[in-house]
């Protein structure tokens, strides 16, 4: 048998090292971590939700939704441009005062869109 010369040894002492194993991409190893994500989003937007309830009118909160929080900014879908209006009021007037000290995640803003409220409705 002939030996290797030095330079494929070299080479293959590097992809020893350097390449990547084979990805598995079985269904078990994705779950735990999609279950994590939704755990960590739910506890988000569930506490901003929490303090949506508490904090907001109810006259605005009936014509609302709560769609996401991500990056302490949190989503709000209103049912017409006039109930975006009286939100954007009520934020500026010191309901985001409010939601911050009852919302026990990071709340920096609260984005207004205007949409439909009932998820059947699309």
């Amino acid at each position: 048998m002939s030996a290797m010369p030095p330079t494929a040894q070299h080479i293959e002492r590097l992809r020893a090292w350097r390449v990547r194993g084979p990805r598995t991409k079985s269904l078990e190893d994705l779950v735990p971590s999609l279950t994590r994500a939704w755990q960590r989003a739910e506890r988000r937007t569930g506490a901003f939700a929490d303090a949506w309830s508490n904090c907001a009118p109810e006259s605005i909160a009936a014509q609302c939704r709560v769609e996401h929080m991500r990056g302490g900014v949190a989503r709000v879908t209103a049912s017409s441009s006039a109930t975006a209006f009286q939100l954007d009021r009520l934020l500026r007037g010191g309901l985001l005062k409010s939601l911050r000290a009852a919302c026990a995640t990071t709340l920096t803003r609260v984005e207004v869109r205007t949409g439909s409220i009932n998820p059947e409705q699309v």
